[in-house]
């Protein structure tokens, strides 16, 4: 973690950069309370997603960027962009109206702009963050993962922070219910599934230690896995929806398998605008003139030309959403074909998860094994992010720690929430 510690600061912030949504809050010397940051209009949530307008070159984000690319807008959309740090394509960067961007260009101007609405409502510069980071950026990969922070950290430097310090998103998350805990001491479990990976921490809390400076007795194990709510989206897809587009049909003189690849890519929202390059598009094209069902090849063809791969990834996350309290859902495929729908059940939902949450048990295991405590010791299960609604998660979360009492309010704001109170922490003490 990088640290730099500097009591002359007036105020400060946390900033959760996630791969789905983002949330700033503003925490201030003079006085002990934390300010969310209404980051786009009254909202203080603000998705992490970019559009690139054609026609005037501006740059919009959040609910704007999506409502422009829903819109049909002339430009570029992009979303789950944080995926890319520790990657090669941080590196290879993408192209945007014909000329070649760097990630890191793309992902700054975000930074930036929620700390410009940061400094709107505190009406003065903020040069000291706390940025949160998950436990693993990069699975099984330290020098990765220590690229990725190094590049976020260049990137928090750009848009005008001075003193940048990291913390792990879970124990953010932690901080940030400890307010409302009395002076007994809880041994609590962070669990913190976002949309891109899968965080988890066991640390003792207590409202006492609210105002101790260093915290690093308290923490018992991290752990962490590059599974989120994009991994979840990808897997109904593949369930539910590619089904509609051709896979599973036949190619070729021979009756081989229709290849993947365009399915995968199709569902993982980090790849879909790399199927809208020419040679994407006419490699494609020849795949399909070899396909034996073109009723449904030809949707596939149709969502890369016509460029509907993100409008197809909204529907599906709209479905896993639907399945949190429905056992069944219909997702209109109208702009499609007229009349297409997928119909998804919970249950489809949840087989087609087996392996992800198999590997988030493995992982949870693993934290308890390296806290050296039995899971009936964990008093409290903090549960945020997005991904804890899910009922198979809560269920999960049931069976894993039997005699705890499980916190699930403010799912999306806890982690920024608690990242300033770390940022109050450190600067201010």
């Amino acid at each position: 973690m990088n640290i730099t510690n500097n009591s002359l600061h007036e105020i400060a912030c946390g900033i959760d950069f996630g791969t789905s949504n983002t949330t700033v809050a503003i925490a201030n010397s003079l006085d002990t309370s934390i300010s969310m940051v209404p980051v786009e209009d009254h909202h203080v949530t603000i998705p992490s997603t970019i559009f690139f307008q054609s026609e005037n070159s501006n740059t919009l984000f959040g609910r704007q960027a999506l409502n422009a690319y829903v819109g049909r807008e002339e430009g570029r959309f992009m979303r789950s962009f944080k995926r890319v740090l520790g990657t090669s394509l941080m590196k290879e960067g993408t192209t945007i109206s014909g000329r070649q961007i760097q990630f890191e260009d793309i992902i700054g101007p975000f930074v930036k702009h929620v700390k410009n609405k940061a400094e709107l409502l505190a009406d003065k510069d903020i040069s000291a963050v706390v940025a949160g980071r998950p436990v693993h950026f990069i699975d099984g990969n330290e020098k990765a993962d220590q690229v990725a922070e190094s590049q976020l950290k260049s990137i928090f430097s750009a848009a005008g922070f001075k003193d940048i310090r990291f913390q792990y998103e879970p124990i953010a998350a932690a901080f940030a219910h400890e307010l409302a805990l009395g002076d007994n001491e809880r041994l609590a479990v962070v669990m913190d599934i976002g949309g891109g990976t899968s965080d988890f921490t066991i640390m003792r809390l207590s409202g006492r230690y609210i105002e101790k400076t260093n915290r690093q007795d308290d923490i018992l194990a991290n752990a962490g896995v590059r599974i989120g709510g994009n991994d979840f989206d990808r897997a109904l897809s593949l369930a539910c929806f590619m089904p509609l587009l051709g896979m599973g049909s036949l190619w070729g003189a021979k009756g081989l398998d229709f290849p993947l690849t365009p399915f995968f890519d199709l569902a993982e929202l980090s790849k879909i605008q790399c199927m809208y390059t020419r040679k994407y598009k006419r490699d494609l094209n020849a795949l399909i003139s070899q396909s034996t069902n073109k009723t449904l090849t030809q949707r596939l063809q149709f969502i890369v030309e016509e460029e509907l791969g993100h409008s197809l990834m909204a529907c599906v996350e709209d479905s896993k959403i639907n399945l949190s309290s429905s056992e069944q859902t219909l997702a209109d495929l109208s702009f499609i074909e007229t009349g297409l729908h997928s119909e998804c059940s919970r249950r489809q939902f949840e087989d087609s998860l087996y392996g992800n949450v198999l590997s988030i048990i493995e992982t949870i295991n693993a934290c308890v094994l390296q806290a050296g405590i039995n899971a009936e010791a964990i008093g409290l299960v903090i549960l945020t992010g997005g991904g804890t609604a899910m009922p198979i998660i809560q269920s999960l979360t049931r069976q894993l720690f039997p005699q705890a009492e499980i916190a699930d309010g403010n799912r999306l704001s806890s982690v920024g929430f608690g990242l300033a109170c770390d940022a109050r922490r450190y600067y201010f003490n």
